[in-house]
């Protein structure tokens, strides 16, 4: 297998664990929503249903610093790699590559 090749194949096994660590983002979200719903629509106590409630939020939290870990710490590091390599974006199937996570952070202090 050529490094072009080798690259792509990591480069896919990124973006599906990009995608898995979004969607149980999603799903976790969804179960806090539905949660408090049910609670709310049949008159459940809150305390009843605090613990879960707070355990999936600090699921949802691990969740989202995953996502960071991941796509950008990860992903840049990869890309990185592959520029020393002698690899561009193309060589990992994309045609750009990922912010760099100061530019992440540089844009989310100014939104």
């Amino acid at each position: 297998m050529s490094l072009t090749e080798t690259s792509k194949v990591i480069a896919a096994d990124l973006r599906r664990a990009e995608l898995s660590i979004s969607q149980a983002t999603r799903d976790t979200a969804q179960l806090i929503i539905s949660t408090v719903e049910a609670t709310m629509a049949h008159s459940i106590s809150p305390a009843m249903t605090h613990m879960m409630v707070k355990a999936s939020v600090n699921a949802l939290s691990s969740l989202v610093d995953s996502q960071a870990h991941v796509a950008l710490r990860a992903h840049t590091s990869i890309e990185k790699i592959g520029r020393r390599l002698g690899m561009d974006e193309t060589s990992w199937g994309e045609l750009l590559p990922k912010p760099t996570s100061e530019e992440v952070e540089g844009a989310l202090a100014t939104a």
